[in-house]
């Protein structure tokens, strides 16, 4: 969570259930902006867009 603190963009690059399991409306209240690129699409693409992200995974 400190890492995404005021971010414009979240990128995930790892599969690590640390990340993986983190809730959206929770990392939500952190960010600047509602933006992720899933680079190993290990997120659920629904979930993080009913939360209000834009939602992008890499080769979808």
């Amino acid at each position: 969570e400190e890492a995404v603190t005021g971010a414009d963009i979240v990128v995930l690059i790892t599969e690590w259930p640390e990340f993986t399991a983190l809730n959206p409306d929770t990392v939500g209240s952190l960010v600047a902006q509602r933006v992720v690129i899933d680079g190993r699409n290990a997120l659920d693409p629904h979930t993080w867009t009913t939360a209000g992200w834009r939602y992008r995974g890499l080769g979808r």
